[in-house]
């Protein structure tokens, strides 16, 4: 039986709960059986009791929770913060006592470290010797150089002042990343692992595709003929996605009346009643959620998701959602970023809002494009983002590291 000890910035949870916490849920789901994992999270997502208990008892392992050192608290306020060379949680610690806890737990042969986070990377350093893997899941260098360089997007001296902060001091901190034949970091990013190579060459780090999440125990039934078509937006109107979403905005109202009517499209989550409001004065039947309880259903009873995102690193796993669920998937290149999936058989890629609007109309009339499309999407994210062999993959780096020397 081989003991791995989970370190976690966040506690896993089934859905993002305030923050990345669905990841090392959906892998742990999957671990072989031969694993028992027990995991140490700071919590800084905030789980109640009865979350962290009902994720215990989903997942069969033990969560305990590693308070944070009240100094910490000191470094929070802003001209404090501006003058730490690395992010704020770079400098959490380990206490004594969890750190002993956990070498207990490790206390024999066959045992490893897993840590999540790449704030806390550091904290490798405390268990020398012990097979490491540090999921990041994503590089935060890498997304800051990316804002940094995005267009037409007007910006404050002050805020590019603050990314370039930022930028500088993920650079610094994965240059310093721990680094060792027993230490290798996992990515869900291909070219998120390419950057953190090029600031820390003596990194092992692996591009693992990220695994879809929960599926709708609803059939998903495609377009009928005569049916409006049910086109779904979701996540939040954030920086990630305003810009490219207000582009999209663009290309709807531009649509021919005609094409307006063949749709229904419902926002869901956050900060969309600006982009309601007006598509409801261009003609559009338009709906506005802002909380489903049961947010798979609800993809699932959609025929198109539309995934405007302007910035961003990783694998989007909205995204994967709507794919697993049975819908068609058009989006900007950063949206479909990492998932398997080729466009115009898999799903639609779109690079500008006259380019999307054309695609629409098409849609709009051949309604037996959008199952098509749809229907081999979700075979492919099925078959490559599949639970199941994505946490094989994952802890099958354990294997790697134990058999090193």
């Amino acid at each position: 039986m081989k003991h791995i000890a989970l370190i976690s910035l966040h506690t896993p949870t089934a859905t993002n709960c305030r923050g990345a916490s669905a990841l090392p849920f959906h892998l742990l789901a999957f671990r072989p059986q031969n694993i028992r994992v027990e995991i140490w999270s700071f919590n800084l997502n905030g789980c109640s009791p009865e979350q962290i208990v009902a994720a215990e008892t989903s997942l069969g392992l033990k969560i305990h929770i590693i308070d944070r050192p009240k100094w910490l608290r000191f470094l929070s306020p802003a001209p404090v913060r501006l003058l730490l060379p690395k992010p704020m949680l770079g400098y959490l610690p380990l206490p004594v006592g969890t750190c002993t806890e956990i070498k207990r737990f490790l206390s024999r042969s066959n045992s490893a470290i897993w840590i999540y986070g790449e704030d806390i990377a550091h904290l490798a350093g405390e268990f020398e010797g012990l097979p490491t893997v540090i999921t990041t899941p994503d590089c935060e260098a890498m997304y800051y150089h990316r804002v940094l360089g995005m267009k037409g997007v007007p910006q404050s001296k002050m805020t590019v002042a603050r990314y370039l902060l930022m930028y500088h001091r993920y650079a610094r901190m994965a240059a310093k990343y721990p680094v060792g034949e027993k230490i290798v970091y996992h990515l869900v990013g291909n070219e998120d692992t390419l950057f953190l190579k090029k600031m820390n060459p003596a990194a092992d780090a692996i591009f693992i595709r990220h695994p879809h999440y929960d599926l709708s125990s609803l059939p998903h039934a495609g377009v009928c003929a005569g049916e409006k078509i049910r086109l779904l937006v979701a996540g939040r109107y954030d920086f990630a996605m305003a810009h490219a979403v207000d582009d999209a905005v663009e290309a709807l109202q531009s649509l021919p009346q005609s094409v307006k009517t063949a749709f229904v499209v419902t926002f869901l989550g956050k900060g969309w009643h600006g982009c309601v409001a007006t598509l409801k004065s261009a003609g559009f039947d338009v709906q506005l959620k802002e909380y489903v309880e049961d947010y798979a259903a609800e993809v699932a009873s959609h025929h198109i998701q539309l995934t405007p995102v302007a910035v961003g690193t990783g694998t989007k796993g909205k995204v994967l959602d709507a794919f697993a669920n049975g819908l068609m998937v058009i989006g900007t290149p950063l949206a479909l970023e990492n998932i398997a999936v080729e466009s115009g058989k898999e799903c639609i890629e779109y690079k500008s809002g006259p380019e999307l609007a054309h695609w629409l109309v098409r849609l709009a009339e051949s309604t037996s494009m959008i199952n098509e499309i749809a229907s081999a999407g979700k075979a492919a994210v099925l078959s490559n983002h599949g639970r199941q062999k994505i946490a094989d993959e994952f802890f099958s780096l354990f294997n790697s590291l134990q058999d090193c020397k």
